[in-house]
């Protein structure tokens, strides 16, 4: 139970820093000041945590590098299309490829109940390619940057499920992996946009330490989450950001709220109650 309400928690963190991203039209600049706060605050932490072990090394660079590639592609991926088509549809692929990297290099057992509320949530992603869930529809040669998406989310899920089996710090990790995968953006956008990220940064600091909270938050609880329990299980139950995403798209953003997103939604929910109850 402990495990289900810190993954909850952290989907409502995870919906929020997304929605934010995609409300700003600098977004690159966002994640540059997001990544920036969170390296501070891991610098921060620098003295009250360990050292990895060598066998660990391997999992924390693998999972960096997932991150990273996710963070330019999610940049993207938000300039062309709506928060509550985008999003749903990247998510919904994790916990399709968290499951088959569980069942076939992990040996994780899971019921034929979880299994079945697992495979509910990405099928209900799926309503959402119908007319573009009842909004914009989603430019076909965007479709793969989403699936790459997707596939990224959930190798980076899994990488860390195993290495938090393996080391249990999940804090500790939280900070290594941080202090690998939140510097390039920071660097890109001075090499890249210095006055512009100089002035966005004085201007909007406020907004950084909201995004960097909610990511660093979100991604310890989800770690915490994946100690407790089953790491598919925990990967799929996160998913119910996907409902808390398409609401705030509507409410803030003024985007639609379709038919098939409305299927979407009911379909995710229903997933996690099969895999819970």
């Amino acid at each position: 139970m402990l495990a289900t309400a810190l993954v909850l928690v952290a989907a409502l963190l995870h919906a929020a820093w997304n929605t934010l991203i995609k409300f700003s039209a600098e977004r690159l600049l966002v994640v540059a000041c997001m990544d920036s706060i969170a390296m501070l605050f891991v610098a921060l932490m620098l003295g009250f945590v360990a050292l990895p072990p060598m066998d660990i090394w391997p999992w924390i660079l693998a999972s960096a590098a997932f991150e990273l590639l996710y963070r330019y592609l999610l940049i993207q991926a938000y300039r062309v299309g709506d928060l509550g088509l985008v999003y749903p549809l990247m998510r919904g692929l994790s916990p399709l490829v968290v499951l088959a990297l569980t069942l076939i290099f992990a040996g994780e057992v899971l019921t034929t109940q979880q299994i079945l509320g697992i495979l509910l949530i990405p099928f209900g992603m799926l309503c959402l390619l119908w007319q573009g869930g009842g909004g914009e529809r989603l430019p076909w040669s965007m479709l793969p940057v989403v699936v790459l998406i997707g596939l990224c989310i959930g190798c980076y899920t899994f990488i860390d499920g195993q290495a938090i089996r393996r080391w249990s710090h999940p804090l500790d990790y939280l900070v290594w992996v941080t202090l690998l995968s939140a510097w390039p953006f920071p660097l890109l956008a001075l090499v890249r946009k210095r006055p512009a990220f100089m002035l966005f940064w004085r201007g909007q600091w406020r907004l950084g330490l909201s995004v960097g909270f909610c990511v660093l938050f979100s991604y310890a609880l989800v770690l915490w989450a994946m100690q407790l329990g089953s790491i598919a299980e925990a990967a799929a139950l996160r998913e119910i950001s996907v409902i808390l995403v398409v609401l705030f798209g509507m409410r803030y953003l003024k985007e639609p709220f379709g038919r098939p997103r409305l299927l979407a939604c009911g379909l995710v929910l229903v997933g996690m109650l099969v895999m819970k109850f």
